[in-house]
């Protein structure tokens, strides 16, 4: 038997229960294997890539409810509950591969086996998407371990039948798609463009929301496809695929583009529109345009994407996960700092790529290292491409789940000590289904029969700056809970669009906003 290569990106915090998390820190654009190298070392040297910082802090959401249970006497008193984290790296391998480790011991893959020193795994959280979710639900159903995703579109698959043991906490996406085609009536936006990934993902998109717009006399000018992760690399390489391809950002007609706002969309999306402007001159009408983006979008950077103006998406929209500001969350930030012995394996590359510094093992060999990472970087002063302070909406998607978890195993040991059962998997899956309990925001917390979060969606505007600083503004919501007549609500009075909608004389200010926030979105003032 021969182990599995070991990566270094893994966090591992023992207790008496574990939660396992997959999460998608890092991704990389795999060219084909030559056969001379050991594919794990290109595999690593690859890592570096693709990295998005931000996304650091849902490990730190997840570090944090950890942190909060343990300290509450009331809910799992004398049982100390662990984690333990692994990357998805956004591969269909790498996914399998740590999933496994989650049931094995720490250097072996051997699910079935038990060695000298067994994890007591009572749920796993992941994945980021719809393909990673289904990837780790074809091993934790195997042996019926609760799996909570956060992944914003189901897998498309009959989950109910087929995923018994999968929970999203996550509003059904319905609810979004209603909620794009109500904010696109509100405006009068009856001439518009989709962007999704082309894969099954983006397949699903079109054909859930496109005939509920059509139901609704909207009409859809352009059905764009970007590639997906494995046809990234090879379509950057090509100007005729970026001119052909990005036909979409130079047509004046279309001024309102929804995007399937997968991570990875977003970042192609944003390396196209600026390769299309370097080779056609058309930013501005690439900025000229409403942009709607699914909740997947955070608004992040990736290392790749640093020095790149994000200024195109101001104004935009997102219908984002509900949140509220979790208490002691941004203190418990303020006390991040790599350690010397520190069994989180995200945090020194994070630190590196966050405050583009060094640390001495990355400088060996190097004359140079006026660089060096102090290790005392203050996270408050990076921009919110790279990372907030302020819980982003996946984050807290993971604290709830990390809490569901939490108050499930509570009850769980409430009814072993009524009826003397032996806590287990299998038994957890009886309160996780039930749980329903106030988080420490005030939200209350549930699944419905579908296993899914009994909530609904904000719509958010973006306010961006020079300086990258941004402003989301809640300015409406699709609650599938309230009155018919109040499930959808918009404050125009609250939203800020473009600049570029009001770079002309004043007295033409009020009419290109009349056209803008009813039709055509055409600057008449020219």
């Amino acid at each position: 038997m021969v182990d599995s290569p070991q990566f270094p990106h893994q966090y591992y915090q023992s207790g008496d229960l574990t939660i396992g998390f997959i999460v998608t820190q890092y991704g990389y654009l795999s060219d084909e294997l030559s056969f001379r190298v050991h594919p794990t070392n290109a595999f690593l040297e690859e890592l570096k890539l693709i990295s998005r910082t931000k996304t650091y802090q849902r490990i730190l959401s997840l570090a944090f409810a950890v942190k909060e249970i343990n300290e509450n006497p009331e809910l799992l008193p004398n049982v100390s509950l662990g984690f333990h984290i692994y990357d998805s790296y956004t591969n269909a391998r790498m996914t399998h591969q740590n999933t496994l480790k989650l049931l094995s011991s720490h250097k072996t893959v051997v699910p079935n086996f038990k060695c000298n020193k067994q994890k007591n795994l009572m749920a796993v959280i992941g994945g980021l998407d719809s393909e990673i979710s289904l990837y780790m639900a074809t091993l934790l159903g195997i042996y019926k371990i609760p799996q909570i995703a956060y992944c914003v579109i189901a897998p498309v698959i009959d989950v109910k039948t087929h995923l018994p043991s999968f929970y999203r906490m996550v509003p059904n996406e319905e609810y979004q798609y209603e909620g794009i085609a109500q904010l696109l009536l509100h405006f009068q936006w009856t001439w518009v463009g989709i962007l999704t990934m082309d894969d099954d993902n983006g397949d699903k998109f079109f054909q859930t929301l496109i005939p509920m717009l059509l139901k609704n006399g909207i009409c859809i000018a352009i059905k764009g496809k970007i590639p997906a992760t494995s046809q990234v690399a090879d379509t950057l390489t090509s100007f005729d695929s970026i001119l052909h391809e990005a036909i979409y950002l130079s047509n004046a007609s279309v001024q309102v583009l929804v995007v399937n706002a997968e991570t990875i969309t977003i970042s192609f999306l944003l390396i196209k529109i600026y390769a299309y402007a370097a080779l056609e001159d058309i930013l501005p009408l690439a900025v000229g345009k409403v942009w709607i983006m699914t909740a997947q979008w955070d608004f992040s950077a990736d290392t790749t994407q640093t020095d790149m103006d994000m200024q195109v998406f101001d104004g935009a929209f997102t219908f984002a996960i509900h949140l509220n500001e979790v208490p002691g969350f941004r203190k418990f930030l303020q006390t991040v700092r790599p350690k010397s012995k520190n069994e989180d394996g995200f945090i020194l590359l994070f630190w590196e790529m966050a405050f583009n510094c060094l640390y001495s093992d990355s400088m060996d060999g190097m004359e140079n290292n006026n660089n060096a990472c102090s290790g005392e970087e203050n996270l408050e002063s990076l921009p919110g491409t790279l990372f907030e302070m302020s819980m982003t909406g996946q984050s807290y998607i993971i604290y709830n789940a990390v809490h569901a978890i939490g108050h499930s195993l509570h009850k769980m040991y409430s009814a072993r000590q009524k009826h003397r059962a032996v806590p287990n998997r299998g038994r957890l899956h009886l309160f996780l289904r039930s749980i329903s309990f106030n988080n420490s925001a005030g939200d209350r917390v549930s699944f419905d029969e579908n296993g899914e979060l009994v909530s609904g969606f904000d719509i958010v505007n973006w306010v961006l700056f020079p300086n990258k600083s941004f402003l989301r503004v809640k300015v409406g919501g699709m609650d599938p809970q309230a009155l018919p007549d109040q499930k959808f609500t918009v404050n125009e009075e609250a939203i800020t669009w473009h600049r570029i909608f009001n770079q002309v004389g004043s007295k033409y200010r009020n009419k290109i906003k009349l056209k803008l926030v009813r039709g055509t979105i055409k600057n008449h003032a020219r």
